[in-house]
């Protein structure tokens, strides 16, 4: 889009966020244009627009199903600011129900457990894991227990979220209105026809508190203009002749290389997609589908990063690694497992101090979203743009 959208309330809330300069080198030819104002890294009332319209109307990774492997097993997470629970039903199918009692509102699950239902702590409401309200004592006055065979109906079951599972990937809808799934999906699938993404396996997480904004993530996450300065050993593993800025597919950035030799925890002591051409044993690919779930794919691994913003300056980020078969459990391969953990955990610990950087220089009056490279920061200034025009459109 060019910038131009019909005037109405939310626009012109955007424009005195951004500025009227702001917004304009937001649309701008990359020549001319700048990062996004310092406000959408700072502004509180900016990232509640962005959790709003960025994430619960979009498509995002909520964690691995082998996170929960049993029936009763349960994870809450915040998408776009609504709490949610993640859990394995009694059939074993995974579900997102809205973690929030329908009696007043208190919050079910705060940490990861293993219950055999959802019991509120403050009224001990009963819910199955189907989210069905089973019992609710004394509600009806002292020592008489309301129970419900079949639930109690919209108004008193839990609310479910559109959740599903894709090679062990859980992905989450708020809004239920995204497309579906596959659709959204696409292209990462288009780009990679060579691999059975059938045959990965969870093979573990790192987790990481950031105390930056979400966006600058995602920013330092597509260019590779920084590799020479910050990653000495992934410089020598892949050199910037070998790099180029990447593009935009749709709703999906895509990158890609062909390195000089393996490396490692890239391709050289684990087992390679089953089929995999000569050609992609030596090729790394990343991606990220709008907003949040960026993939990595190597030889011998899909390594998932996401950030979730919890405040302007403050994001949680986890990094998943799936392995091919049983080199994600096997103690064959537990040497090799470890090693490609402490690789990402290096690689992502260089990143850490450089996004606490940015996101304290945003503070600065003089700094007005700066000079991009027309060679490496094409896709980046784009991310911004995508921002905007999602909570435009």
């Amino acid at each position: 889009m060019d910038g131009t959208f019909p005037d109405s309330p939310i626009l012109q809330r955007v424009k005195d966020l951004l500025g009227e300069d702001g917004f304009a080198r937001t649309f701008a030819p990359l020549e001319e244009a700048s990062g996004l104002p310092n406000a959408a890294y700072w502004s509180d009332e900016w990232l509640a627009l962005e959790k709003e319209h960025c994430f619960r109307r979009s498509w995002v990774f909520a964690g691995a199903a082998a996170e929960l492997p049993e029936p009763g097993d349960m994870k809450p997470i915040e998408i776009g600011g609504a709490p949610l629970i993640i859990l394995c039903d009694h059939d074993r199918q995974i579900r997102a129900l809205h973690n929030v009692c329908r009696h007043r509102g208190a919050k079910l699950v705060t940490e990861p457990c293993q219950k055999r239902t959802l019991t509120c702590p403050y009224h001990a409401w009963v819910y199955g894991l189907n989210g069905k309200l089973r019992s609710r004592p004394h509600f009806n006055g002292p020592n008489i227990t309301d129970t419900f065979k079949d639930g109690g109906g919209d108004k008193l079951d839990l609310i479910e979220a559109r959740c599903e599972v894709w090679n062990g990937c859980v992905f989450v809808n708020v809004s239920g209105d995204a497309e579906p799934l596959l659709d959204w999906l696409a292209p990462l699938m288009e780009r990679t026809p060579g691999y059975d993404f059938n045959a990965i396996r969870w093979a573990g997480k790192l987790e990481f508190e950031v105390n930056a904004n979400w966006k600058l993530v995602y920013e330092n996450y597509m260019e590779g203009y920084h590799v020479f300065a910050v990653h000495p050993k992934l410089l020598d593993f892949a050199p910037m002749n070998v790099r180029w800025s990447g593009e935009w597919d749709r709703h999906v950035f895509y990158n890609d290389y062909v390195f000089p030799a393996l490396g490692e925890g890239r391709g050289d002591s684990l087992p390679h997609y089953p089929g995999l051409s000569q050609a992609d044993a030596k090729r790394g690919l990343w991606f990220l589908c709008f907003p949040h779930f960026a993939a990595e794919v190597f030889p011998d691994q899909f390594t998932v990063l996401v950030s979730y913003p919890i405040a302007p300056d403050k994001t949680r980020e986890e990094l998943h690694v799936f392995l091919i078969g049983d080199a994600a459990t096997s103690d064959d391969h537990a040497t090799a497992r470890t090693a490609l953990m402490q690789m990402w955990d290096d690689l992502n610990r260089e990143d850490l101090g450089m996004l606490e950087l940015l996101q304290q220089g945003r503070l600065s009056p003089a700094y007005d979203g700066g000079r991009l490279s027309p060679h490496w920061e094409g896709p980046t200034h784009d991310f911004g743009r995508r921002v905007v025009e999602r909570i435009l459109t």
